[in-house]
């Protein structure tokens, strides 16, 4: 691999290959092509500046040997590293080899079943689904946010046949349930509070109600 570029100046063609390496992960997280990428970078040092995708490559100086790049998104600064001028001189040499490079494999992760029992969750589990029923409802509680502004909130308890857990209900969520009410939650993440698990609703998440307790059972029951 890469013989072309080895040859007598070793320590010159492993910083080429770790470049390459570094255009070819930038390329597959930034969803743009490499080779249009490289070709981008031959742009910049003749142009000062390019554009791949959402990538902006700019040049931030030269020497003899080499030129330094800097490549952004946004204003997030992605990448900044020399190039030996001679592989910008070559491209092709580079998009010859692209192939060669290998990209690092995602981490697999044990996909959570999407409806949970609720003695099977864990906190930091996230997008998982929930169905049980309402068996306790405290009072709504005003609470003043971290930007002064104010919420109500009542942490609820919900159970199904293997567990209970702590549900926090914010505003008018909070005046949509009673015991008794069984409810179907979905898209929603598990943490801890005060030692306890606690079932928390995001903003993509959704909480439908199955089977609605009539007024007068629920004061019964509560």
């Amino acid at each position: 691999m890469y013989r072309e570029l080895r040859g007598r100046h070793r320590s010159k063609s492993n910083s080429q290959y770790r470049c390459l390496t570094s255009i070819v992960k930038i390329a597959s997280k930034h969803d743009v092509d490499p080779k249009q990428l490289v070709d981008a970078l031959v742009e910049a040092g003749e142009q000062t500046l390019s554009h791949c995708g959402k990538l902006t490559i700019a040049l931030r100086g030269a020497d003899n040997d080499s030129a330094t790049f800097l490549i952004t998104k946004e204003e997030d600064v992605i990448w900044q590293s020399q190039i030996h001028l001679e592989s910008l001189r070559n491209p092709e040499v580079l998009k010859h080899h692209i192939p060669d490079i290998p990209l690092p494999q995602p981490t697999k992760r044990e996909p959570h079943q999407t409806m949970q029992p609720i003695d099977d969750l864990r906190c930091g589990m996230t997008g998982i689904d929930v169905t049980a029923k309402i068996i306790e409802v405290p009072p709504i509680q005003p609470v003043i946010t971290r930007w002064g502004s104010e919420c109500y909130v009542s942490n609820v308890t919900i159970a199904d046949t293997t567990g209970s857990i702590r549900l926090s209900l914010w505003n008018t969520r909070a005046d949509k349930v009673r015991v008794g009410d069984e409810v179907e939650l979905t898209n929603c993440s598990v943490s801890r509070f005060a030692g306890q698990l606690q079932l928390r609703l995001k903003r993509t998440s959704t909480m439908s109600i199955l089977n609605h307790l009539p007024q007068e059972l629920a004061s019964a029951r509560s």
